[in-house]
């Protein structure tokens, strides 16, 4: 079993990785501080999730977190393939905390772990001396010790991620979803040719806007996936591939990767994954020649 240390880095990163492709007000950088704080303290992580599970506000992200630890304390990890299952496991947990986000404050965070609000400093000015008086002026003030939330917190505002307005999770799944399971069922169609010049133009400019979606919201996985749809799609349409089964299942691949990071689903998708990046490097050199 890896080191608790470890152990518990791979939670606390996956949780800030899912935070960054957040767009958050400073109020929520506060919150995920708060979680982050709250971890890495932890004595016991196990029953420290325990409790996330008993939380009604965090039950859900307390569940995703625990199956983390679960994998990673399993001792069966690949760490050739240990990259790309940390993205994924990170992803998984966008939405959850997202959720967990839109309704819990840094107050309400606060009261839930039943931390203290900080004593703010008082500075009596009546034993300031005043000019021309022999009186002494005590300098040294007791500041508050700074916590790792104030150091995050810093963090993610130099990054400036709350200067775009708030970013709607459930607005850019249903946006990112909709098309799916249409191009799932026109991808059947291309392999047999039958589709017109609209369709596939529809298709592509579907996939290129939903790529740059996901690249300005910092979904790299995601912005890959529909950029080599679109590019995989527009090479059929110029006749420089040809629809074959491999090609179209590297491209349905493609769709499974993209359903299974926006839905978050605990299921292994490394095998997808390494389907469409390869067809993707594949295309790489016959889309620069265009």
């Amino acid at each position: 079993m890896p080191p608790l240390d470890l152990t518990k880095q791979y939670i606390i990163q996956s949780l800030v990785g899912a935070a960054n492709n957040l767009r958050l007000s400073s109020e929520k950088i506060e919150t995920v501080a708060i979680l982050k704080e709250r971890l890495s303290g932890a004595e016991n992580l196990a029953e420290e999730l325990k409790n996330f599970k008993k939380i009604t506000e965090l039950s859900k992200l307390g569940i995703k977190l625990s199956e983390l630890l679960n994998y990673i304390e399993s001792g069966k990890i690949d760490f050739l393939k240990l990259s790309e299952r940390f993205k994924e496991q990170s992803y998984s947990l966008v939405k959850d905390l997202s959720n967990v986000l839109d309704i819990l404050t840094p107050q309400a965070a606060k009261a839930l772990f039943g931390e203290k609000e900080e004593t703010p400093i008082k500075v009596d000015l009546t034993q300031i001396p005043i000019k021309g008086t022999t009186a002494t002026f005590d300098y040294s003030i007791d500041l508050p010790k700074r916590s790792t939330a104030d150091d995050l917190k810093e963090a993610i505002i130099l990054e400036e991620l709350e200067k775009e307005a708030p970013f709607n999770f459930e607005n850019f799944e249903e946006k990112v979803l909709k098309p799916v399971k249409e191009l799932d069922s026109f991808l059947n169609r291309v392999l047999k040719f039958d589709y017109t010049d609209g369709e596939i133009h529809s298709y592509i400019k579907v996939m290129k806007e939903n790529s740059e979606l996901s690249q300005k919201i910092g979904f790299e996985v995601l912005s890959n996936m529909h950029s080599i749809l679109a590019k995989g799609l527009d090479l059929i349409h110029q006749k420089k591939i040809a629809p074959s089964i491999n090609v179209i299942e590297s491209l349905r691949a493609c769709l499974i990767v993209i359903v299974a990071v926006v839905r978050g689903k605990e299921v292994d998708i490394t095998n997808y994954l390494t389907k469409a990046e390869g067809f993707g490097k594949s295309i790489s050199s016959k889309n620069k020649g265009n």
